[in-house]
């Protein structure tokens, strides 16, 4: 069977895990290893994805068990109440200090990409981030666009290594070196507050 992706906490409910580079969420035309389906196949239930990561990034991924907890998650995220942080390592020297990036980007289906534009055109976009060595930042996205911190951090300069897509160097590895390190929520049926963090494996 595939390599799945790593179970961190199981319950009737929600099922938290931890993703691999290249490894798709969900169900595509191509039949391509996905997420959903390894891990309906390994718990034998079905599975509702809740939110996404990019094929070429790792790190932490929550699916609902049933319509109740689907339901319960999608709400937080759509009300931002779960909290997401992102490591990534740059082709480039990152600027220091905190800073956040603000950008209007529109999404581009046609060529699965985003680009930045300017307004009234786009969606408005927020990256507060943090220089942690001169390459590596953690970021925390304030809003949930489309190849947001990818595009945010190439439109500045600073290029997400093994992302040759928006202008990063290749790299040894599977995927890119963006990875979903940090995820809290609350328990759909308990209320009870979640916190999963898994260090960046770069």
């Amino acid at each position: 069977m595939e390599e799945g992706p790593e179970i961190l906490h199981l319950d009737r409910h929600v099922v938290v895990v931890s993703k691999r580079a290249g490894l798709m969420v969900e169900p595509d035309r191509l039949g391509h290893p996905n997420v959903q389906e390894l891990l309906e196949e390994e718990l034998q239930c079905n599975l509702w994805v809740v939110h996404r990561l990019d094929r070429p990034t790792s790190g932490v991924l929550v699916l609902a068990k049933n319509k109740f907890a689907c339901t319960g998650l999608m709400r937080q995220f759509e009300e931002r109440t779960i909290h997401k942080r992102y490591t990534f390592k740059s082709t480039a020297e990152l600027p220091e200090g905190p800073w956040t990036w603000v950008d209007q980007l529109e999404k581009q289906p046609e060529h699965f990409r985003s680009v930045v534009v300017d307004a009234p055109h786009g969606k408005r976009a927020e990256l507060r981030g943090e220089r942690i060595e001169a390459f590596k930042a953690v970021v925390e996205p304030q809003t949930g666009r489309y190849h947001q911190i990818r595009i945010q951090a190439s439109h500045r300069g600073y290029p997400i290594l093994g992302d040759t897509f928006y202008g990063g160097s290749p790299w040894e590895r599977e995927g890119i070196a963006l990875h979903s390190g940090y995820l809290a929520f609350q328990h759909p049926k308990t209320g009870e507050t979640l916190e999963f963090e898994v260090p960046a494996p770069f």
